[in-house]
């Protein structure tokens, strides 16, 4: 790509920050040294050069959100992902994950085709795949798209049993607990929000302590964030799934249970309600046994419903953040006194109690959005 055409590029990055309301590009200061949207692209541009053997022929895509996402065509015609993740995170898990990812495209799972492992890529590192953009979207709170959602991550569960063992992938407990002390995006300041947020700790502390102490389940590798966002479908099946960076190991009802969290959600889509129901996040559970042919335990279930909880808990302690913060960009505001019921705290306020079976003072009341 000539550095005429890296500088039209940049548009594409400086569109979406553009349509952010008051986004500010902390990670890509953090990746890259600079927010200058032509020296991104520069960044990655010789990424593709020096890793793929091919410069950037055009952006199809560009994203923020735990990492940052490119999607590329190459002047060799190849349509590519890169991802820059930061320099902390952990190169042995994402080795893994290409290995996982590798075995599930080999199998014929609907995963791309992982491309470049873990490499450095300015103050970052990035990995790619092939861009692999087939069949549409659809709403999974529609239950036969619940099902096809529950039944493709049954498919990929049964696949990856050989690979239980596979060093570099972190379980899926300790991913839940070290949320709290280090959160997936610099935008939520715990400490600074604590005030009015006891009751979803308490919730989670529970969950979390029930997993640890009275999980039941086989061992798995699974995608912890198995959500419609990432998957598309076409005549009635699963034909893509992506962001495979939240692989990990558990007992297989905890990875269910932290999907049934969230298996509705698509934050790209307008006026979609990115949480589910309660019968919903349990139909998904019950979905999910059908489609592996034998329904959970009564233990199992419970583990479950402690990763449900426990998600749940996490997804409401950032939600509670952004409300005292306006998503970061304010300075931090008192606690709401009633919570939106169509919201993840709604959902913790609402149920969380007969879920677990589990009395918490200090849950704020629900109102209608």
């Amino acid at each position: 790509m000539t550095e005429a055409h890296l500088t039209g590029a940049d548009h594409v990055v400086t569109d979406t920050w553009r349509r952010w309301d008051g986004y500010q590009p902390r990670l890509e200061r953090d990746l890259f040294a600079t927010t200058h949207p032509s020296s991104i692209v520069a960044a990655v541009d010789a990424f593709c050069r020096a890793r793929l053997g091919s410069g950037i022929a055009s952006y199809e895509f560009y994203r923020v959100g735990v990492g940052s996402t490119h999607g590329l065509r190459l002047t060799d015609g190849r349509r590519v992902v890169v991802k820059v993740h930061r320099a902390t995170t952990d190169v042995a898990h994402l080795a893994a994950v290409h290995v996982v990812q590798g075995h599930l495209a080999a199998a014929g799972f609907p995963a791309p085709q992982p491309l470049v492992g873990p490499a450095p890529l300015a103050n970052g590192i990035a990995v790619a795949e092939e861009l692999f953009d087939r069949g549409v979207w659809q709403d999974a709170h529609e239950p036969e798209i619940r099902g096809l959602v529950a039944g493709g991550l049954a498919w990929q569960i049964g696949l990856c049993q050989s690979l239980v063992d596979l060093p570099g992938l972190e379980p899926i407990t300790y991913t839940m607990r070290r949320r709290w002390q280090k959160p997936h995006d610099l935008r939520f300041d715990f400490p600074a929000t604590a005030d009015g947020a006891e009751w979803i700790d308490c919730f989670a502390a529970e969950a979390l302590r029930r997993l640890d102490e009275e999980g039941a389940g086989v061992p798995a590798v699974g995608h912890s964030d198995w959500r419609i966002e990432q998957l598309r479908f076409a005549g009635g099946k699963l034909v893509a799934a992506w962001d495979w960076d939240s692989l990990g190991w558990g007992l297989e009802p905890a990875f269910v249970g932290s999907s049934a969290h969230c298996f509705t959600a698509d934050y790209r889509v307008d006026d979609l309600d990115v949480v589910p129901t309660l019968d919903e996040a349990l139909a998904f559970i019950a979905d999910y046994g059908a489609a592996r042919g034998a329904p959970f335990s009564a233990d199992e279930h419970r583990t479950a419903v402690s990763a449900l909880v426990a998600t749940m808990a996490y997804s409401a302690r950032c939600e509670h953040a952004d409300a005292l913060t306006h998503t970061g960009a304010a300075p931090v505001r008192p606690a709401p006194q009633r919570v939106p019921a169509d919201g993840y705290c709604g959902f913790l306020a609402m149920h969380a109690s007969n879920l677990l079976g589990l009395q918490v003072g200090g849950v704020p009341g629900v109102c209608e959005a």
